[in-house]
């Protein structure tokens, strides 16, 4: 470990890299808040810990400590932007700051993921922004900190002086697994995409193509995704407090116990067709205008807790394991009970339906 100061740290390195999977929609730091509190800068400012990764050539792959990175680099625009043009010696300045701190090589010297990055790009050098780019959480910090800089009427002077207390330590990460240093670091956080951790997750073992499939079949929408699991888990691993929080954690959980019973693609392939199946119930893709029917009336009564159980015996239903006759029996089962659920809401149970249905199957 290192301690070290956040703009010498920067400017030393030739590109910052962010995690494919990092967020950037985090609470990003208000530096003005140091200000306020010390006006004199006495004392240094401690930003905690940076892990990263590092390379040759001074490159580094920031594992955890992108926001405060990412804050700085705002920052550091935001002055120079305000301050352009103001006099031959501040647009020289400004030449040096973008020059050690935000451009190398003609490009941005921090990477952020894809679709982060394209916006940061365009914000700093200087290129038009689209409206639903000026809602992102990076262009309405940079804008924050344009108006604190004009409404204070702050000199530059002053605010590299508070950079130039602001430190760090960085601890180098050669030989911990990064997905899972990162996942530590930030599992309680709102922030985390535990779909692009899976992704890489897979990726890693060579089972890219499998994810892309899957996605595919929820065209790609995040909360089908998350939906999907959250159902799933708790048919296939008795996870009764799942909480999406930790949907990633419960993905290699579940995956490498399954892993123990069937090879590799067999499991991401019967994933893959749990995920169809569940994909045909909560938007009714059914060919079978009795089946349809009964998916409209339980998605009229409410019924989205009962996808999880409905996709349990669904694929028994597929499997020939079920009858068509005694699928539909459940389904409209399962539908009475929701009526009588909007009628008296504490009257029984699903949990105890479910006892009633599982019983109902075996006589069957």
């Amino acid at each position: 470990m290192e301690i070290v100061n956040l703009l010498d740290f920067i400017n030393n390195a030739k590109n910052l890299k962010a995690l494919d999977y990092a967020s950037c929609e985090c609470d990003l730091i208000n530096f003005f808040d140091f200000i306020l509190q010390d006006e004199q800068f006495i004392q240094k400012i401690d930003l905690g810990v940076i892990f990263v990764k590092s390379k040759i050539d001074n490159k580094y792959l920031i594992v955890d400590g992108l926001g405060r990175i990412l804050s700085l680099s705002l920052l550091l625009h935001a002055i120079c932007e305000c301050y352009k043009k103001t006099s031959s010696k501040n647009d020289k300045a400004i030449k040096t700051i973008r020059n050690k701190y935000l451009i190398n090589e003609n490009c941005t010297k921090l990477k952020l993921p894809p679709d982060a990055q394209k916006i940061y790009h365009k914000i700093i050098f200087g290129e038009k922004l689209s409206g639903k780019e000026k809602k992102s959480k990076i262009f309405e910090q940079l804008h924050l900190f344009w108006q604190r800089i004009q409404e204070e009427k702050l000199q530059a002077s002053l605010l590299i002086k508070m950079l130039q207390k602001v430190f760090i330590v960085i601890s180098d990460v050669d030989n911990v697994p990064i997905r899972d240093l990162y996942y530590s670091l930030n599992k309680d956080e709102q922030e985390v995409n535990h779909l692009l951790l899976i992704n890489d997750y897979l990726k890693n073992i060579g089972l890219e193509t499998y994810w892309d499939n899957l996605k595919n079949i929820f065209n790609s929408k995040s909360d089908d995704i998350y939906l999907f699991f959250k159902d799933f888990f708790a048919t296939k691993f008795n996870n009764i407090t799942y909480t999406q929080n930790y949907l990633y954690e419960i993905f290699v959980n579940y995956f490498e116990t399954m892993l123990q019973y069937m090879p590799e693609d067999v499991l991401m392939s019967n994933i893959t067709k749990s995920a169809r199946l569940y994909n045909d119930i909560i938007n009714i893709n059914f060919n079978n205008e009795a089946l349809k029917k009964a998916f409209v009336q339980i998605k009229i009564h409410g019924g989205e807790d009962t996808y999880a159980y409905i996709l349990n015996i669904y694929e028994d239903y597929i499997d020939n394991n079920l009858s068509e006759t005694t699928f539909l029996e459940i389904l409209v089962t399962i539908d009475d009970y929701l009526k009588n659920r909007l009628k008296t809401p504490n009257n029984v149970t699903f949990n105890e339906l479910i006892q009633y249905l599982n019983a109902f199957i075996t006589c069957k």
